[in-house]
Parts: structure tokens; C-alpha cells; sequence
């Protein structure tokens, strides 16, 4: 039955991306795989190229047959380009920030475009470079890159950041990539305090970047913020919606030695407080899940997490329920928005372009 078959998809695809080997191997066990379908859905979820990216470090390009394996080479290609102006951009930026004295803190996907970070890093799907700055307000920041030459898109009035969690996108002068500089780890949907800048800030690592100087989050912290940032601030704990790229990145990040020492009960019991514990909880089930990743010593689940659980599943089997699930996601978050100035402008502007 179509159900059944999307989340064989989602399975499949998430065992041949699993960045541990605690999956089953699907190309072991004797099914032929619904390649066109694993392809699709790698595509559609923005894992294409890490998808094509494992399967050469693993040499097992020769399973996927001719046509699906010449498309995830050419995305990975694409991409690749992509990456390359993107990292440009990122130099740029942090130079022209070192140069005022402003060293910037890594944030999401930009940290993926440095050296050694997890393997396969280099082949993540981004859109934008996310940057926070140690020692300056993001307003700083701002008018340094506006000096060179960085822009608005034609479509934005930066006075609708104003309250913000960044200021308003400022695309490089080559039009290759633009930057968004955080005022706050994440948008006004997540209470500060489950992630302060201050602090993300005091823990992080300084970093030479070939004479350039920045710094990059500590791992958990970067576990915390792509959580929070899935769970909450896109919705993921209510709408049920599973974004793979960012699962697969914090499946990626736990699976490297430091995050062995990580406190998880400690750290989901500060999280209870600002009311966001739920949420880790959820996300942690759902790479189990889907990638095998036991649940940290001492981190129990819990009736919320596998609500959601439950949802995502639902969600995937039955794609038609998408749009209830949404609505109840928004519905959820509506206290919040509205209660939130910069929301008035950006939804009417939503409106209007419609």
C-alpha cells in the first residue's frame, strides 16, 4: 500500500545516510530498493548530495542503478559549486568584520563550511550563512558589511527586523549568498533563556580560519540549537513535520567522540524550566528512530515526544494531512506571534504577495 511504501522510503533512506552504521543495511538484505522513490524524497529533503556523498566513501555507488546515481552525482556537483561560493562569501564576511575588529561566532549550516568538521559536512544543503558576533551588537556588524557593499534584497525592508532575532538578510556584493547577523540564538518563539547568546557565546572555541579570526559553538550547544530550532521555532514538535537534513545533522554531531560527555538529563531538566524540555525530548526520539541513536543514559521520553512521534509517522504515511497539521503547528504559536511587533509587517507583506 502507498503508506507503507513512504515510510519504507523514509526508512531506507534514512539507514543508507545513518552516519553511525547502527541501521540495518538496506543494500544487504536482499529487497529491491524503490530507488526513484529514495531519490525523490533525497531531493525533496535536501540530502541528495550527502546521500550521493556516503554512498562513494562507502563504495557503494555501484548499487544504485545508472540514471538515479548520474542524478545524485550531478546534485552533488551543483552543490559542491554552490558550497564553494558560499564559503567565498563566508571569508569575505569575516574579513571585513576582523578588519573593524569584530569577530563573528559560527552559527547552523556555516559552520559546515569550514575544515574538519563531521564527515561528509562539506556536502550539506545551506541557503543563507547564520553568524552571531562575540564582541559587538549584530547592529555593528551590519553597517560594517553594508560599508562593503553588502545588500538588501528588493523585497526587504530591514525595518521589519527590528525585532528580530537577526537583522535583515544582507546579501554579498556578488549576489552568491547572504548573511543573516543574530541578535538571539533563535526567534521570539523559543524563550531566550533555553539558549542565550551570552552563554553560547562564553563556551565557544576560538578558531584561525587561515589568518582569519571566529568562533564556533560548543558541540552542545550546536545539538541544542538545531533542536530547538526544529522543534520550536519551525514548529516541528506540534505540526509533526520532520526536516531530515537538520535530523541527520544532529545525528551527524552526536555521533562524534565529544558528544559522549554530554549531561543530557541535566541539560533537559534546565530546559523543563523555560518549558522546552518536551521538545529535546522529541527530537531525541526521532533520531533513534530514524538512525539508531540510542536515547542518552537517563533521558525518558515521555507522552509529549511520542505524540509527536506518532505525528511525523502519520504525517509521512499520509501526506494529505499535512495542511491540518500545519494549521494545528500555527495555532499553537499564535500566542506568540501575536504578541510579537516584527509579525504585523511580515505577515501582511506575506499576504499581500500572494
Amino acid at each position: 500500500m502507498a503508506h507503507r511504501l513512504r515510510i519504507t522510503r523514509w526508512s531506507d533512506l534514512a539507514a543508507l545516510l545513518d552516519p553511525v552504521g547502527r541501521c540495518a543495511d538496506p543494500l544487504t538484505d536482499g529487497r529491491a530498493l524503490d530507488w526513484e522513490g529514495i531519490y525523490g524524497l533525497a531531493a525533496a529533503r535536501l540530502v541528495a548530495p550527502t546521500l550521493y556523498a556516503v554512498l562513494a566513501a562507502r563504495e557503494r555507488l555501484d548499487a544504485v542503478p545508472t540514471p538515479v546515481r548520474a542524478a545524485l552525482a550531478e546534485l552533488h556537483r551543483l552543490n559542491d559549486a554552490r558550497n564553494a561560493r558560499l564559503r567565498a562569501v563566508l571569508r569575505d564576511t569575516v574579513r571585513y568584520l576582523n578588519a573593524a575588529g569584530i569577530e563573528p561566532l559560527l552559527l547552523k549550516g556555516s559552520i559546515a563550511l569550514l575544515p574538519d568538521q563531521y564527515p561528509q559536512a562539506a556536502a550539506r544543503m545551506m541557503s543563507d550563512l547564520d553568524l552571531a558576533l562575540v564582541n559587538a551588537p549584530a547592529e555593528q556588524g551590519e553597517a560594517v558589511l553594508r560599508a562593503g557593499g553588502y545588500f538588501d534584497a528588493p523585497n526587504v525592508n530591514p525595518a521589519d527586523y527590528a525585532a528580530s532575532h537577526h537583522v535583515a538578510p544582507l546579501f554579498h556584493p556578488s549576489g552568491d549568498g547572504y548573511v543573516e547577523l543574530h541578535r538571539r540564538m533563535l526567534a521570539a518563539s523559543v524563550p531566550a533563556q533555553a539558549l542565550p547568546l551570552a552563554r553560547v557565546c562564553g563556551a565557544a572555541r576560538p578558531l584561525d580560519w587561515d589568518g582569519l579570526r571566529l568562533w564556533v559553538p560548543s558541540l552542545e550547544h550546536r545539538l541544542l540549537h538545531n533542536a530547538l530550532h526544529h522543534q520550536v521555532a519551525d514548529g516541528g514538535l506540534h505540526a509533526g513535520h520532520r526536516a531530515l537534513r537538520q535530523l541527520l545533522e544532529f545525528a551527524q554531531l552526536r555521533a562524534l567522540p565529544g558528544a559522549a560527555g554530554i549531561a543530557w538529563p541535566g541539560l533537559l531538566a534546565a530546559l523543563d524550566r523555560v518549558g522546552q524540555g518536551s521538545a529535546v525530548r522529541a527530537y531525541l526520539l526521532a533520531v533513534q528512530r530514524l538512525f539508531g541513536q540510542p536515547l542518552p543514559a537517563g533521558v525518558r521520553p515521555g507522552v509529549t515526544a511520542h505524540w509527536s512521534q506518532c505525528l511525523a509517522w502519520l504525517r509521512i504515511a499520509l501526506p494529505r494531512l499535512a495542511p491540518q497539521f500545519d494549521l494545528a503547528g500555527r495555532l499553537h504559536n499564535l500566542p506568540q506571534r501575536l504578541i510579537t511587533p516584527s509579525w504585523y509587517p511580515q505577515k501582511i507583506r506575506s499576504l499581500c504577495q500572494r
